[in-house]
């Protein structure tokens, strides 16, 4: 992606960063490869807020990372440093409050850079050691009340040892909602469908009436379809959304397809993640005990070779 040249800079408490290269774009934000005086290199979120409601979810989104950050949990972004920028011209034509996010920067990319390589592959011991860090993330988030809502390959990094490290936390709001009108139901449906992947979107996301009751297993549901795109390279609603076919028909009615000749333990797994009903969906303990089960007793662990199948249909 283009950008501007490295003359241009910002400011951020008190240390100037200057532009590389814009190396992301987002429905709410952009982001910037930088530099410090010192060369080391840093991610910038470009967050423009038209309004305050768009000020108040900058600056809620930092927040979130800070009280992730005090847990201690090194496989989620750290945030490095924030600021607002009134009236700013610099990543926009006309005078924009901007919030500046500098974030670490990972040389190794994401889980969906993997994916789409032509011969991606991953052998089944080290996808349950990643899953599993990603899923003690995950319990981070609803041990502090909070789900992440929009887990996905994209959002997820490898960090210089190779390891997951869970980003985006935009989509981030209290674990548990009661929706008691019409009007809730109505923004909160607007809300997912422009920060929450359709194809990694829990059923009880599609249809929100009055008091329905949406509580942090839809990360579970989210982690079902992450599991699968990590063994067979797409999540399996996927294939429906390149179809053109509806994915809210496909997500409610839970069929899920796998390839001939797969791990039963991990899909059962899977197929247990995917419980369309959210009330009987597992929370993040039992997925993390499963995963120790799996990982300790599946004999076929070490050898077992994935099939990977663009055959699986849904």
């Amino acid at each position: 992606m283009g950008c501007a040249c490295e003359k241009q800079h910002v400011t951020i408490q008190d240390n100037k960063y200057y532009v590389l290269d814009q190396i992301g774009q987002g429905g709410f934000s952009s982001v910037f490869l930088v530099k410090n005086i010192d060369n080391m290199k840093f991610v910038l979120k470009c967050i423009l807020c038209h309004d305050q409601k768009d000020r108040e979810n900058a600056w809620n989104e930092a927040k979130i990372h800070q009280l992730l950050q005090s847990s201690g949990n090194k496989y989620i972004l750290n945030l490095i440093g924030c600021g607002m920028i009134e009236k700013s011209l610099e990543f926009s034509k006309t005078p924009t409050d901007t919030f500046l996010m500098l974030l670490p920067y990972y040389k190794n990319g994401s889980l969906h850079d993997y994916l789409v390589k032509p011969h991606y592959h991953m052998d089944l011991k080290y996808i349950l050691k990643n899953f599993r860090l990603i899923c003690l993330s995950v319990k981070t988030f609803h041990d502090l009340s909070y789900s992440h809502r929009d887990i996905k390959p994209a959002n997820i990094l490898f960090n210089d040892n190779n390891e997951p490290v869970i980003i985006d936390l935009g989509s981030a709001a209290p674990a548990k909602i009661t929706v008691t009108s019409k009007k809730e139901a109505q923004e909160l449906l607007d809300e997912v469908s422009e920060r929450c992947s359709m194809t990694y979107r829990a059923p009880e996301l599609f249809n929100i009436d009055i008091n329905s009751v949406i509580d942090e297993r839809i990360d579970i549901w989210s982690l079902g379809c992450l599991l699968y795109a990590m063994l067979y390279k797409k999540s399996p609603f996927d294939l429906v959304y390149e179809r053109g076919d509806s994915v809210a028909l496909a997500v409610i009615s839970g069929k899920i397809f796998f390839p001939p000749n797969s791990n039963e333990s991990v899909n059962s797994l899977i197929k247990k993640m995917l419980t369309v009903d959210h009330f009987k969906r597992p929370f993040i303990d039992d997925i993390l005990e499963s995963v120790k089960v799996i990982d300790e007793f599946d004999q076929d662990i070490n050898e077992h070779n994935i099939l990977y199948s663009n055959n699986c249909i849904v």
